[in-house]
């Protein structure tokens, strides 16, 4: 009995040194990675850039004190293991908390992500409404863009892409799906019934056709707020089918011209914002067969948007003989449209911005079509009376 009394203390100094030892390495842990860079995580997104390193830029009592704010920011920005502590702290809220308050992403019961922001939550149960002022904006920017351009010989093709969770409604969360009222009606839904009884501006819902296509294959990524590449195959390919109403001489879009595999990848930008690296199933890659006479896209230098300078575009040529041009006006959704697109056309401007209507790139690329291609969170949300005033038409 005595010998165990006389090993405590002895057992007592060894947890003792233990826990020291503990705390010095986390202490001198983030000094080691800021020489050593030991943190190999990757970045967090947090859709800004780090604080640069200040420099002294003149010798006041001012400039000392931007001096030290700059290198305050740095420090927070660069501490060591800074990138590995906020992965650790966003997977611990979500797995061991259950707390998604600090992220605008919702979680599905199969692990579906989708985004809250703007107003998600209102837009699909159809509580946020168009107000008849909006409605008759919308059809005065389109009814004036479509007139420009058929005093141009130019014909126009207005192109709403989805909401991820208008084409897989069942993945979401079980609160969300509960709360749809039965006679819901969103803003798209809202638009498109006024705008067939006031207009014959040529709209395309790509809903339907998507809908229809879900039984065939993935076509939305699962951690991303986009559409895989096979499913902006399938709206392009309607674009394309729409198109040959007011343009009956453009080759069809086919899916048997492409190989199309499934090739597992990682990430999302759903999924970045949870500070994850989960793995994507839903990711397609498509190619053109070689009997396919594909388009080559390279950078534009000199389309330059008015709405953002820093925005590129794209140029795409066929060497086919085909006897059509068009200018798309898109955004991110419209960017899986360019290996596709140029199948059917000889020529394609791409300016990746879906507000913009550039009236001098219009004249200066002569094309037979224009397509404004809009994502319906945007067209949800989009200041009207800027866009009217920023086209700049009669």
């Amino acid at each position: 009995m005595k010998e165990a009394t006389d090993n405590q203390p002895s057992r007592r100094a060894w947890a003792v040194w233990v826990l020291i030892a503990m705390f010095l390495a986390l202490l001198w842990a983030p000094t080691l990675d800021s020489f050593f860079k030991l943190d190999y995580s990757r970045q967090p997104g947090e859709n800004r850039l780090p604080a640069p390193f200040p420099h002294w830029q003149e010798n006041s009592l001012a400039g000392a004190q931007k001096y030290i704010v700059g290198l305050d920011n740095y420090f927070s920005d660069h501490f060591g293991f800074r990138k590995k502590l906020i992965r650790w702290f966003q997977n611990w809220k979500i797995g061991i908390y259950h707390d998604r308050s600090v992220y605008k992403v919702l979680v599905g019961p199969n692990h579906w992500l989708f985004t809250g922001e703007e107003q998600m939550v209102e837009h699909y149960l159809g509580i946020a409404k168009f107000t008849p002022r909006q409605l008759e904006d919308w059809r005065t920017i389109l009814e004036r863009r479509r007139a420009w351009l058929a005093a141009h010989g130019i014909k126009y093709l207005f192109v709403i892409s989805p909401d991820k969770q208008d084409i897989y409604p069942e993945e979401l969360p079980a609160w969300l799906r509960n709360a749809v009222p039965a006679n819901r009606e969103t803003k798209l839904d809202q638009f498109l019934k006024f705008m067939r009884a006031h207009s014959t501006v040529e709209i395309l819902d790509l809903r339907p056709t998507l809908l229809a296509a879900k039984p065939t294959a993935p076509l939305y990524l699962i951690n991303d707020t986009h559409w895989n590449l096979f499913g902006g195959f399938l709206a392009c390919q309607e674009v394309v089918k729409t198109l040959t109403k007011q343009l009956p001489d453009l080759p069809p879009l086919r899916l048997e011209d492409f190989t199309w595999t499934n090739t597992p990848a990682t990430g999302g930008d759903l999924a970045r914002m949870l500070g994850t690296d989960a793995p994507e199933i839903n990711y397609f890659s498509l190619h053109a067969k070689p009997s396919v006479s594909a388009p080559v896209v390279r950078a534009a230098t000199n389309e330059i948007s008015t709405w953002d300078p820093h925005k590129h575009s794209m140029i795409s040529e066929n060497p086919a003989p085909l006897p059509e041009s068009a200018v798309v006006f898109h955004d991110s959704f419209g960017v899986s449209w360019q290996p596709f697109l140029g199948c059917c056309f000889k020529h394609i401007v791409y300016m990746s911005d879906n507000r913009e209507f550039n009236t001098r790139v219009i004249l200066e690329n002569h094309p037979q079509v224009v397509v404004n291609e809009i994502l319906e969170r945007y067209f949800n949300s989009h200041d009207l009376k800027e866009l009217l005033a920023h086209d700049d038409l009669p």
